[in-house]
């Protein structure tokens, strides 16, 4: 049935190509970002998530609310 009405529908294999294209402009896109960077930024990038210094620890909620507002 959908056949049926995809075949009596004109123009509709324009569809397919156009979407196709957009994939490849897309992905020639995302190459040629990848492919300028710069060697510094990378280098940042790289190091970042190491260069918070000291680990993360968990805050307890006791910690962070307020002592006049009580929730039971």
């Amino acid at each position: 049935m959908i056949q049926n009405i995809l075949s009596n529908l004109g123009g509709v294999g324009i569809y397919g190509i156009i979407s196709i294209c957009l994939f490849f402009a897309f992905f020639v896109g995302m190459l040629l970002w990848a492919a300028l960077l710069k060697q510094p930024y990378l280098n940042s990038m790289r190091h970042l998530p190491l260069d918070g210094g000291e680990a993360a620890t968990p805050v307890r909620p006791e910690e962070t609310s307020n002592p006049g507002a009580h929730h039971e």
